[in-house]
């Protein structure tokens, strides 16, 4: 039991900010039960305070007694449920408002008083504190942290190191090289000072986004994903990455079942598992009985505890409200491109930067109080923000700033945790700015097909901004506790937004389905990758008039006697041989772009026309086919400019080109035996 207090006292200690700071603390806590009993003899008829003295000292009591038992409540009995640890601790705090009662200190008409009371507190207390430190996260991860070391049975620590993999999704090398300069991300930059780690480059091929880089970085193979959705000829739907249905299909096609996180790994926030024996708001996961539905101290706490409860739900008012200012403010001043910033995405921006933020965090928390050996967590607040206002801009900056201050909340809880951890940061891909394609040429890319297919052709878009639909779904889910909740209340109407179709629509002529600046164009009646000249018999003017439309870079098609083609305005470059008749429509693009459109081009669920929109090289803009200012997945720019931070003592052996060559440097570094 001695152990058990100094182990909570120095944590307390060490969250709090030093003795000062704690003696601090102690004073505010007895302040809030303090008033938290007034609250309560105001409340309760049959609760009375005699006079100030001693209805002081009861409130010294009261919290002392919280400070000293709640620790060892939590310990022997969260294991059962939260809930059977609090209400044992209003039990016995109802059973001190009664020995207070017989003591003079307050009055106390009947024990049904006392207990009412004790709940009347509890709440009281929990709310005062919750509202006193909604911007204090050293207070809310240290309370867990006490929490989750009062659970653990044994204090040695592993002798081999874990490793905690922290993806910053969408963020750009050069973007957090930029603000590691500028002083945004302190904890990053001192590690780079102190030589332990390293900053390096990695190069996600085509299709550049989260399903294919994350498919590539935990299985090892993004083989089958051509973008971040796609039209499936065989099964006549559409394929959205981030709906579970379709995650869960996608990880069983990629996975051999040792992913990067098989033996004994944690997934948290992502799209695939890693094969991870434990996942939690991970969409391919969802309905898994096995992964997802699980008892986890953190989710009781988060969902369950008042203090969680009232401290999240500020938070994210005054992120709505921020949102709703920066917006108004963007408007004012005029500043191009602008974003669709209207509801819901204050709302998806109040999840994504407050409610996914701090659970993630939570949970890879709890997963390092676990021992867990590999631990894979995806924070997506900036890709989120700077989908909607670039970047470059000051919202998309300040969640760089904010993730920083995540990453040293995690580094802090991983010093007393009861196994050692080594670091990895790393996005999964960047994102190139621009105005969008409608923004630029007053239609869609769907209606461009749509013109130039002719009116008596059926085309669907699937171009809507759907990231944020997806990323609340786990989130849902965990929140309701609720096996398939988070399916059933976003599957129909999540498809449908996507661009999908119901169960007993007919297929149409024609499906559009964009990735960023990256389309396929699909023509679900014609079996088999359709040629070009099939395509032109069909719709003579479709393929003509995207090459010389402005906003397209390129065209990538099948011909029946060369192969794939990718033509641009002023000319034509064959992947097989890269014979280049006229100005090489790639050159722009990088000289990576040949190899990802030669990847994309084999897959059999590759569209039968590959668009690219317009790159402008100078500026590093593109037009994005769907509604984001800031794009990734398809080519040009930043999108394909991902970066790995890693222990300065594990080398990158060759160059990074593509997600599963960064899975198999990561297994050299965690498994060089293997």
């Amino acid at each position: 039991m001695i152990d058990f207090y100094t182990t909570q006292l120095h944590l307390a200690l060490r969250w709090a900010g030093g003795p000062g700071a704690l003696v601090r603390r102690g004073v505010a806590t007895v302040g809030v039960a303090a008033l938290a009993l007034v609250a309560t003899a105001w409340l309760v008829p049959g609760v009375g305070l005699r006079d100030f003295a001693t209805a002081f000292v009861a409130a010294v009591i009261l919290a002392a007694m919280r400070a000293l038992l709640r620790p060892v409540l939590i310990a022997y009995l969260s294991e059962i449920s939260v809930l059977v640890a609090t209400g044992v601790t209003i039990l016995l705090q109802g059973l001190a408002f009664w020995l207070l009662s017989r003591a003079g200190a307050i009055t106390i008409d009947t024990p049904v008083d006392a207990l009412l009371g004790s709940m009347v507190f509890s709440i009281v207390n929990a709310l005062v504190t919750a509202v006193l430190a909604t911007g204090d996260d050293n207070s809310f991860f240290g309370t867990l942290v006490r929490q989750l070391a009062a659970r653990q049975r044994k204090s040695d620590r592993d002798d081999e190191p874990g490793v905690i993999f922290i993806q910053l999704d969408g963020l750009a090398h050069s973007i957090l090289e930029d603000q590691i300069g500028a002083g945004r991300a302190p904890t990053l930059a001192r590690w780079l000072r102190s030589g332990d780690m390293k900053l390096d480059r990695w190069e996600p091929l085509l299709p550049t986004q989260t399903s294919a880089s994350q498919a590539g970085i935990l299985h090892g193979n993004n083989d089958g994903i051509p973008g971040f959705r796609w039209w499936e000829k065989q099964s006549q739907r559409l394929m959205v990455s981030n709906h579970p249905n379709d995650a869960r299909e996608i990880m069983r096609r990629v996975s051999n079942g040792d992913g990067l996180l098989a033996t004994d790994g944690a997934s948290i926030g992502n799209l695939l598992s890693g094969d991870a024996p434990r996942s939690f708001l991970t969409a391919a996961t969802i309905d898994d009985p096995a992964r997802e539905v699980r008892r986890s101290h953190v989710l009781d706490w988060f969902f369950v505890s008042p203090y969680s409860y009232v401290r999240w739900i500020l938070l994210s008012i005054g992120e709505i409200v921020k949102e709703l200012i920066q917006a108004r403010a963007e408007r004012l001043s005029g500043v191009e491109p602008r974003g669709a910033r209207g509801f819901p995405y204050p709302l998806a921006r109040a999840a994504t930067n407050v409610l996914l933020r701090h659970l993630s965090t939570a949970l890879v928390i709890e997963e390092m109080y676990r021992r867990t050996r590999a631990i894979y967590v995806d924070f997506v607040d900036y890709d989120e923000i700077a989908h909607h206002t670039g970047p470059a801009r000051v919202e998309a900056r300040d969640s760089i700033a904010g993730l920083d201050r995540i990453i040293g909340l995690i580094e802090k809880a991983a010093a007393d945790a009861p196994r050692s951890y080594r670091f990895v940061v790393l996005s999964d891909h960047g994102q190139s700015p621009g105005a969008m394609f409608e923004q630029r040429y007053q239609k869609t890319v769907e209606q461009l097909v749509q013109d130039l297919a002719g009116p008596h052709v059926s085309v669907r878009g699937a171009t809507a901004h759907v990231e944020n639909w997806g990323r609340l779904t786990p989130l849902m889910s965990e929140a309701s506790r609720i096996n398939g909740l988070g399916t059933r209340l976003t599957g129909a109407s999540f498809r449908r937004r996507a661009g999908g179709a119901g169960e007993s629509d007919e297929p149409p002529d024609i499906v559009v389905a964009a990735s960023g600046n990256l389309a396929h164009v699909t023509f679900p009646g014609l079996p088999g990758r359709v040629t070009m000249e099939k395509i032109a018999a069909a719709y003579p003017d479709l393929v003509e008039g995207l090459v010389r439309h402005p906003g397209i870079g390129l065209v990538m098609a099948r011909s029946e006697g060369r192969g794939a083609l990718v033509l641009g305005g002023g000319g034509t470059r064959e992947l097989a041989d890269d014979r280049v008749d006229g100005a090489d429509p790639l050159e722009p693009f990088g000289p990576s772009a040949t190899k990802g459109l030669r990847r994309v081009d084999d897959m059999t669920n590759c569209g039968d026309l590959v668009i690219v929109s317009r790159f402008d090289p100078p500026s590093g803009e593109v037009a994005a086919f769907e509604a984001q200012v800031g794009s990734h997945g398809g080519l040009g720019g930043k999108q394909t400019d991902a970066f790995i931070l890693h222990p300065a003592d594990w080398r990158i052996d060759a160059p990074l080109v593509g997600a599963p060559t960064v899975h198999r440097q990561i297994r050299r570094w965690t498994r060089p035996n293997q």
